[in-house]
C-alpha cells in the first residue's frame, strides 16, 4: 500500500511539474509581448510628461511646435539628421539633447539666426546639477518629447497642429525684441538685461538720447533713419572706442529687414528710456 501511495504520489509531481513547466515555458512567450506593452506605456507616459515641461520651459525660445524662435529649431530634418554630425557629436542624439539641456550652450553654433536669449549665453544651463531648476528625469522626460517629433520632421507623418500665436498683445515691445535678437543687433549693442554687445554704441536709454543727436529729428524718426542709413549719423564713441562708420551698414538691414519688423523693432528701442 504504501508503494502504492509512492507510486500515485511520484506521478502527481510528475504532472505538477509538466504543468509548471508548460506554465512558464507559455508566461515566457507571453513576457516579450508583455515587456514591449509596458515600455510602450512609459514612452507614452514619458512623452506626455515632457510635453508639459517643454512647453514651461523651452517654447518661448523653441516655439510650441518646436519650429524655433529665438532658439533653433528642433522639429525639422535638419536636427534629426544632421544635427549631432555638425557638432561633433559622438554619441545618441537623446544623449546630446540630454546634455545640452543640462548643461547650456555659452555659444549659438549659428549666432546669425538663432542667437539664443541674448544675455552672455546662448542658451542657460537647465539641470540642478548646474544650477539649474529640472531635475534629471525631468531633462530625459523633455528629450522624449522633442524625439517624438521625428517622423513629423522627416515628413513621414503629417501633423495638423493648432500652434497658440505668440503673446504680443500684453507686451508690445516684444515682438520688437525678437527683431532685436533675431537680426543680430544683441552681437553689436548693449541693452541692459537683453543684451551686452560693446562694438556699437549702447542702446540702454536710446529713447531719450535719441532726441538729442539730430537738431529738428525726433527720436522715432532718428532710430529709424540709424537702422536704414547708419552711415549719416555716426556716434563719436562706442563701449569698446571710437565708433567705426560703416560697420553697421555692411549689415544691409534696409534690404533684409521687413517693414513689419522694423516697425516692432522701433518700438522696442522707443521702450528704452
Amino acid at each position: 500500500m504504501s508503494n502504492r501511495t509512492s507510486q500515485i504520489e511520484a506521478a502527481l509531481g510528475a504532472v505538477i511539474i509538466l504543468i509548471s513547466s508548460f506554465l512558464l515555458v507559455a508566461a515566457g512567450f507571453r513576457e516579450p509581448t508583455a515587456l514591449a506593452s509596458t515600455e510602450t506605456i512609459q514612452i507614452a507616459e514619458s512623452i506626455e510628461f515632457g510635453a508639459k515641461l517643454y512647453d514651461d520651459n523651452c517654447s518661448r525660445c523653441h516655439g510650441q511646435d518646436g519650429k524655433g524662435l529665438i532658439g533653433p529649431p528642433l522639429n525639422d530634418a535638419h536636427f534629426f539628421t544632421d544635427r549631432i554630425k555638425e557638432v561633433g557629436w559622438g554619441g545618441t542624439l537623446r544623449d546630446y539633447i540630454i546634455s545640452t539641456v543640462s548643461s547650456g550652450r555659452p555659444v549659438s553654433t549659428r549666432p546669425d539666426r538663432w542667437p539664443g536669449e541674448g544675455l552672455g549665453y546662448a542658451m542657460p544651463a537647465w539641470s540642478e546639477a548646474y544650477g539649474g531648476p529640472l531635475r534629471a528625469d525631468q531633462i530625459r522626460a523633455i528629450a522624449q518629447f522633442v524625439l517624438n517629433w521625428e517622423d513629423e520632421a522627416l515628413g513621414n507623418v503629417a501633423v495638423d497642429r493648432k500652434v497658440d500665436p505668440v503673446p504680443v498683445s500684453d507686451d508690445p515691445t516684444f515682438a520688437g525684441r525678437l527683431v532685436f535678437i533675431r537680426q543680430g543687433c544683441l552681437a553689436c549693442h548693449t541693452i541692459q538685461g537683453t543684451s551686452t554687445g560693446i562694438i556699437g554704441p549702447e542702446l540702454t536709454h536710446i529713447a531719450t538720447v535719441a532726441a538729442t543727436r539730430i537738431e529738428g529729428l525726433s527720436a522715432e524718426d532718428y532710430i529709424r533713419q540709424s537702422i536704414l542709413e547708419p552711415d549719416v549719423f555716426t556716434v563719436p564713441d562706442c563701449p569698446n572706442g571710437p565708433c567705426v562708420q560703416g560697420v553697421m551698414a555692411a549689415q544691409g538691414f534696409a534690404d533684409k529687414i521687413s517693414p513689419e519688423d522694423l516697425e516692432s523693432l522701433i518700438i522696442f528701442l522707443l521702450a528704452q528710456e
